[in-house]
């Protein structure tokens, strides 16, 4: 499945539909989806300190574009994997509290899909200005709610 198509049912969720066709998804476009998404996010930062760094010395030295090609990429691959990560083992705290059958590799892919949103939401904060705690605070109740819907749509244990 591609990337759009992935994009369109991210951000159709907590959909019940959108939520199957997505399960469906192999984990491999999962992961590609999710660190181009942190790659999205993490953009402003790295134009911005290159933008810093050739104000302050009026030019781009090679180190800098060392950073910017090899271990900025790096980085966002494994800050996305360990957010994904914990925030699965949150919906996990969920899904044993509304005693539901899921497997924590569904959680995480679920987890993956359900941040589409804020992270949309928390880029155009940040290129506006209007980074702080609250807004924050707020795109991370919108990822539990999502979160929750979603669990909500598969059975219970018996």
């Amino acid at each position: 499945m591609n990337l759009i198509n992935i994009l369109k049912y991210s951000l159709q969720l907590p959909k019940k539909d959108a939520l199957f066709k997505l399960n469906r998804i192999n984990m491999r476009d999962t992961f590609v989806y999710i660190i181009i998404l942190f790659l999205l996010l993490f953009l402003p930062d790295a134009v911005q300190f290159v933008l810093d760094v050739k104000s302050a010395r009026g030019s781009i030295p090679d180190v800098v574009i060392i950073q910017v090609v090899f271990l900025y990429p790096a980085l966002t691959i494994f800050i996305t994997t360990l957010a994904i990560t914990l925030l699965a083992g949150f919906a996990y705290l969920i899904k044993e509290l509304l005693k539901r059958k899921l497997a924590y590799h569904q959680l995480w892919k679920m987890s993956s899909y359900a941040l589409t949103l804020p992270i949309f939401f928390y880029l155009a904060s940040k290129i506006l200005n209007f980074d702080s705690l609250y807004i924050f605070l707020g795109l991370f109740i919108v990822f539990i709610f999502i979160m929750t819907s979603m669990i909500q749509v598969y059975p219970q244990k018996k």
